[in-house]
């Protein structure tokens, strides 16, 4: 029997909402995010100025090109908006986002430090309402989002 499904999804990376989650629910599957702030650039703490370097994978990531920084702003002003509302860190929103949407949806976000620990664990302290989550619905389907998504990329760092 299949219990759990890994892959990335996030605010920013929405794709498995069309067939993969509703079909993990119709079946009793659970779905397990990887990177569920994307890189971190849904920490609002990216700027189109940041390099990386070595075996960080953001440096292959389309969405970290400068370009797609600046593109992406609108998704990162609504998360920060929202993060102002709820005395939060736009991780945190972007957590809370992905913990009001199903509760078999359980993200594991990556984090060497503990204070990003601690900030991820305070995500469950974020309770958006019904109007508020739906609001964040409404917006991000007039978002584009810029870049692809980190497994997409991850082949390019094999290359290099």
């Amino acid at each position: 029997p299949l219990t759990a499904i890994q892959s990335e999804y996030s605010i920013m990376e929405r794709m498995f909402e069309k067939g993969v989650i509703p079909t993990c629910e119709e079946l009793g599957i659970g779905f397990v995010p990887f990177s569920p702030l994307a890189s971190s650039f849904l920490s609002g703490k990216i700027s189109a100025d940041m390099k990386y370097s070595g075996d960080d994978v953001r440096r292959v990531i389309t969405r970290f090109d400068p370009a797609n920084i600046n593109a992406n702003q609108p998704l990162l002003n609504l998360i920060k908006q929202f993060a102002e509302k709820k005395e939060a860190t736009p991780a945190q929103v972007s957590l809370a986002w992905m913990l009001h949407k199903k509760d078999f949806v359980v993200p594991i976000p990556g984090s060497r430090k503990l204070e990003r620990i601690e900030e991820n664990l305070g995500a469950a302290e974020v309770n958006l309402t019904e109007g508020e989550f739906n609001q964040i619905e409404e917006e991000l389907a007039n978002i584009e989002i810029h870049g692809n998504r980190t497994d997409e990329d991850i082949a390019k760092l094999r290359e290099l």
